[in-house]
This record gives C-alpha cells, structure tokens and sequence, in this order.
C-alpha cells in the first residue's frame, strides 16, 4: 500500500439512500465525482446507532469491548489507530470531533472537541441565542412525550430553547448577553434608518447591521483577557412599530479552545472565528431557518480550509472532523419526508426534502472545496457514524422493567436506584441494563448469589415485548453472548438490546408504549440495520485517493457490510503504520489497490 495522508470529513447521520438520490438528481456533483473517482460503500454501526459509540470505533480502529467506556469518558490511547500514529511519528489533527476521543499523551492536535454529554464546553462563553421584542412570535410547542436517551432529552427534536426579550424601557430598547462565567452585558440598540441598527455595549464597542444581513465579527473581552468572536443578525426589523429580532452567533472563547495554543489561533486568524453551533433549528418549520444554513455553511466552510490547511502545508498526516448539519435535518425533516412515518403527507413531503437536500448541497460543496485542493498524495474520505429512521412508538424502558418487578418507580416516573435490580447508565446510552448488583454498583442492591436470576429477568422482560404484534426488542443478548455484535468487558451491560424499526426510547411519565405525537427520527434506539425504501441507519464510506479503485461501489446484499472498525484499519493501512495488529477491525480490500 503506496503511504498517503488522509482528510476524513465525518458527517453525522449522513444517509446512504439519500446520498445516491440526491447524486442521481444532479444535486451533489461533487460527492458524485469523489464516487466516480474513488470507491463506495455502506457501514453498519454498532448498537447503540449513537455517535458516540460509533466514531469511537471508527477513529480507534476498534470494536466497542475495547474501545468505549461511555459519553464523554475517553479511554487511552494504547494499541488505537492514534496511538498506534503517534508511535510511528504520524500527525493527526481532530477538528471538532467527538471528545470522547482523547489526544492525551501523544502529540496529536485536538481543535473546539464537540461535548455530546451534559457537560458544556469549557470554552464555550455564550450559547447562542435570538433576542426579540415579540417573544410570542413562538409559542410554546407542545410535545407529549421526551425522546431521546437520557429519556428526558430533547435531542430527537433538536429544541433550541435559546430566546431572550428585547426590552423597550421609555425608548431605549436593550437586551442582556448571558456568559456561562455568569458575567451579562447590556448591549443598547440604536434604530438608524428602515434597513439598520447599531448596537453598542461595554461603552465602547459598536456594530452596525443592515435587515437580513450579519455584522461583522467583534471581538468580546469578558474578564482577565478571557474573549472571543462574535457576530449579530437582523433578522426581523419593523422600524415605525420597533420590533426587531437579532440572532447572536455562539461565542467560544480563543484560549484554551485546542491542546496547542499556537496552532489553534493560527488557525482561527487565517480562517476566521470558529462556531461549533447554529443559532436557528435547521427545520422548515422554524423563523428564520436559512440563518441556521448560513451558520453551517460557515462552520463547514472553516473546517474544510482547515484541513487543507494542515495536511497541506502544517505537515499533518491526518485530519478528522465531524460535521453535523444533515443529522439536525433528518431529525427535523425525515419523519415528514419519508413515507414510512405516519406524519408523511405527500402534498407536504417536498418542503421537507429541499430542507434536508440542502444540507447535503452544503456539504457537496465542501466535498468540492477539499477536491480542488487537496495534493495527489492524500485521500479525502467521506463517511457518516450511521443513518437516520422515522419514528412511530416511543417507548419507557424503566416502565417495562416495572412491569417485571425489577424497577421502582418515584411519582415523576423516574427510577429509585437504591429500589430498583435494574438500572442503565446515561453515558452507556439506552439499550444497555446493568444488574443493580451489590459491590458493583454506587447503589447495588442484588445479592451475588441472585445475579443470575435478576439478568434472565431482564433478559425476559425484553424478549417478550411485543405492541400491536410487533416485537419491539429486534435483538436481546446477556452480556455473555454479546461479543457477536463486538461488545465485552466490564463497561458493559448485563444485557444488551436493539429496538425494531420505528421503535424509540422516551418517556411521557404514564405510558409503558405508546405512538410518538410529532413527526421526528432517531438512530441510537433501533437496531443498525433498520431501513425503509427511503432511509435506514446505514452510515457510509467514500473514499478517493490514488490506490481508491475508481467507480467502485460494494454489493452489501451480496458481500455484506463493513463495520466501523473496520474504517480505523483501513484509515492505519493507508496513512502507512506498519503494524496494525492490535486493531480489530479489517482493510477495506476491495475498496483499494495496493
């Protein structure tokens, strides 16, 4: 295999079907020519279909027994694809990636890492938001039941509640930026003409902004030299009736956003101010939802131009990244586009394909931004962690194993954990139960001596459910059979599931199961092979470089998938690591020539 470097442009939840769709379509010239240049072919991810578990596995190089501890809980490097880099004297870049992958002890560069836990960022200053004078514009949504893992998440809707007032007191309008440092500025707001404002804050800093359009970026001094980058929007302006919408971008701040100070502000002075998130939803539905594009679209911008930058011309071999627009639009979009969802309108469906369509023509040109620049000597993989699905019935895990006698529920439907024989942890996502067991366990409850009896209690409790003659548990293993799907060891759960298509984890406080009140879709619950005539929980692998067989596209049917390790073993092999060994994954063989 000839030695190259690698530019791997991860994309969350990118669809495999859409992908080829919208290529057929004409829409995404670029990803066409990275697939009539190089090779091609799905993943399967491993349960859960969660970001976090997979792209652990796919930059490790390694199945989820070895590699993954949990959310936002880094394991060492030793015997990893980056360790393994790190010993040959191979430098690897992770921009924006999960931070679940940890560059510690070694000499890679870790740039903004994206915290997917409870845990906000340490350099994030201010999350962004929307300021407005008329707040009722958006009424509360009202949603029945919490999708997500934890259950009480909001993540399968993608909720931005992040809108302040605008405050007109005698004439002067203001409104107050919250810093996570718990400092808060008034920033005043002058009305110059029908098409203009000027905000002004800290008695000295002034932006001017014109009706749909972003300031400038102004650089925030908080306290002690702490600061960042910020912009505005005008996004809503009505001069004679004073009312007015800003959409503030998020601020992060510049010092301690990378592991190397030096090449972290390199970056930020050549390609300007970093956001890791968009203000607006990325959802039709949503005012002002084109500033959510227009933020992306920036973010995607950046990264690119950072890749070339650091292969090219910093002496990186390789550049990680993961971008994360096109799973906002599915889960905003997929379950009003895809007819499998019983929220699908076929009058309606077209405004929910442009929407997820045009985040992937903003990655399509992206794609095209690294073709054109990159050297002959380095291969530009695109690949997504899994797909998205529709829902159609949430279900309360913690309700079931109620119904078994192996939880005890409080008056808010949540867990008793010093009551109950089974429990699951937040950072091991929702599919995973541990026995509650005494000396294991913070509140273990289960006797030794009753491990056995509680785990086929679980084991049961799942194998058996079934809602309208559907089975809702599409895969049960105890952890003793569980190294099939590539899971062992003591981070594990005692039992390990996957739900059936359409099936989610949630909760609405009362009901064990019950069908979903909005349109949405969700990939960590259902099992990876989940997949209509429109959608599935595939990720995908397209790889172009000099040894990619050109207009390769693998037979899945025929010749079966890859998994996600197997991407961190191909990615060793390409970028020339002589030994692999400790890898668990395999080289993608027809995919390259040596």
């Amino acid at each position: 295999m000839k030695e190259q470097k690698v530019i791997m442009f991860g994309v969350d939840g990118l669809i495999p079907e859409l992908i080829f769709k919208f290529s057929r379509e004409g829409y995404l010239p670029n990803i066409t020519q990275l697939m009539q240049e190089g090779s091609t072919t799905e993943l399967l991810p491993y349960i859960s279909t969660w970001g976090d578990v997979n792209w652990v596995s796919f930059l490790t190089g390694l199945a989820p027994g070895n590699a993954w501890k949990g959310q936002s809980l880094p394991k060492g490097n030793d015997n990893t694809l980056l360790g393994l880099a790190n010993s040959e004297d191979k430098k690897c870049a992770l921009v924006h990636f999960p931070q679940t992958i940890s560059t510690n002890d070694t000499k890679h560069f870790s740039f903004a890492p994206f915290y997917g836990g409870k845990e906000d960022p340490p350099f994030e200053l201010a999350t962004p938001r929307v300021f407005s004078t008329c707040l009722n514009k958006w009424p509360k949504k009202e949603i029945r039941e919490s999708l997500g893992w934890p259950r009480t998440s909001s993540l399968a809707h993608h909720e931005k509640n992040n809108r302040s007032p605008i405050i007109n007191e005698q004439g002067k309008l203001s409104f107050h930026m919250q810093f996570t440092n718990n400092i808060e500025k008034e920033v005043i707001i002058f009305l110059i003409n029908e098409d203009k404002i000027r905000l002004e804050f800290d008695n000295a800093i002034s932006v001017e902004i014109n009706k749909n359009n972003w300031s400038n970026w102004v650089w925030l001094n908080l306290s002690n030299n702490v600061g960042g980058w910020i912009r505005f929007k005008l996004a809503g302006y009505n001069l004679e009736k004073q009312e007015l919408d800003i959409i503030q971008s998020q601020l992060l701040q510049t010092d301690n956003i990378s592991n190397q100070q030096e090449l972290g502000e390199y970056l930020l002075k050549k390609n300007g101010p970093f956001i890791q998130s968009w203000t607006i939803k990325a959802s039709p539905d949503e005012f002002y939802h084109d500033s959510g594009f227009e933020e992306a679209e920036y973010q995607a911008a950046w990264l690119a131009d950072s890749a070339i930058e650091l292969i090219n011309n910093k002496g990186f071999d390789m550049f990680a990244t993961v971008f994360r627009l096109n799973d906002e639009t599915h889960h905003t979009s997929l379950g009003q586009y895809d007819p499998f969802s019983p929220f699908y309108k076929e009058e309606l469906a077209p405004i929910y394909e442009e929407n997820i369509r045009k985040s992937y023509i903003i990655l399509d040109e992206t794609i095209g931004k690294l073709l054109r620049n990159k050297d002959e000597d380095t291969t530009v993989i695109l690949a997504s962690d899994h797909g998205d699905v529709p829902n159609k019935y949430f279900c309360d895990i913690y309700l079931r194993l109620a119904e078994f006698g192996l939880c005890t529920i409080d008056e808010e439907g949540n867990p008793v954990l010093d009551k109950s024989k089974a429990i699951l942890k937040d950072e091991r996502g929702g599919l995973e139960i541990f026995v509650n067991l005494k000396g294991r366990e913070a509140n273990g409850i289960v006797p030794e001596e009753d491990y056995e009896f509680v785990q086929d209690s679980i084991y049961k409790a799942l194998s058996t459910w079934v809602y309208k003659e559907k089975q809702v548990s599409a895969l049960t293993l105890k952890k003793q059979d569980a190294s099939i799907i590539g899971y062992w060891g003591s981070d594990m759960g005692d039992v390990i599931f996957a739900y059936n298509l359409g099936f989610v984890w949630g909760t609405n406080k009362k009901d064990i199961i019950a069908e979903v009140s909005v349109p949405g879709a969700n990939h960590g619950p259902q099992i990876p092979s989940s997949k209509t005539e429109h959608s599935s929980n595939l990720g995908v692998f397209i790889a172009s470089g000099k040894t990619s067989n050109k207009g390769y596209k693998r037979n899945i049917v025929e010749n079966g998938p890859y998994l996600m390790d197997d991407a961190g073993k191909t990615i060793a092999d390409l970028l020339g690591i002589k030994d692999t060994s400790t890898l668990d994954g395999r080289f993608m063989t027809d995919l390259f020539s040596k």
